[in-house]
């Protein structure tokens, strides 16, 4: 089976091209310009260098967020798009999931991952993860900063590794209070999504929709 990945739920945005679990290529762009410059380009160069077509793909598994309002809905149109071209159903991989799945910590016993982004104003989009069970302590959603770390007070015995770029938010609002790492600079990545995908139903591209966890800016100005 060949799975196209992608992913434009936050700063970065990347795609691979998986055959039966074997990376075929793969791309993650740092660029500060916009997905919608950005990320087909970038697919293309995928497709190109694994020397496959459109055609060849069998399912598209995309992140639908939670992350930037924008960025989630210029890479779901683009994988849409491409989807209804083709005739083959999408997976549907929560961006957080996917973070979390980037990372390959060195010792697992006992570990809680922190997937995260910044949302602002000491807002983040997060869940955490017991590590070896990759069972979830804390489901995915938006969280004040302070609320969150609340709800770790039980697990002050675990070694937790906050990752993405909520960490620094993070890192204030546990205020040395815990066994803890931080990686402000995890980004998700192609493995992280195709990892993520793993084992989860295929739908139909109409099917696919964003997860923001959250109301936009505007929409809470109009309350």
């Amino acid at each position: 089976m060949i799975v196209l990945v992608c992913d434009t739920s936050n700063s970065t945005c990347c795609a691979g091209l998986y055959e039966d679990g074997k990376e075929l290529a793969y791309e993650l762009s740092m660029e500060k310009k916009t997905h919608s410059e950005t990320f087909m380009p970038l697919v293309d160069r995928v497709m190109e260098r694994a020397g496959k077509t459109y055609k060849d793909i069998d399912v598209i598994a995309s992140t639908v967020g939670p992350g930037s309002f924008t960025g989630i809905r210029i890479g779901l149109s683009a994988v849409k798009g491409i989807a209804y071209a083709i005739g083959k159903p999408c997976i549907s991989v929560s961006s957080t999931d996917a973070l979390a799945r980037s990372v390959t910590p060195d010792d697992h016993e006992g570990l809680i991952v922190i997937p995260s982004f910044d949302a602002r104003n000491k807002r983040v989009f997060a869940s955490a993860i017991d590590w070896e069970s990759k069972t979830y302590i804390i489901p995915e959603d938006a969280y004040d900063s302070s609320e969150f770390v609340s709800k770790l007070e039980g697990y002050k015995d675990r070694k937790i590794i906050v990752v993405g770029d909520g960490a620094p938010v993070f890192e204030e609002a546990m205020g040395g209070a815990f066994d803890s790492e931080f990686a402000p600079g995890a980004v998700i990545t192609p493995k992280g999504i195709y990892e993520a995908s793993v084992g989860k139903k295929t739908i139909s591209a109409a099917e696919l929709t964003a997860s923001y966890c959250a109301v936009s800016s505007a929409q809470r100005l109009r309350k």
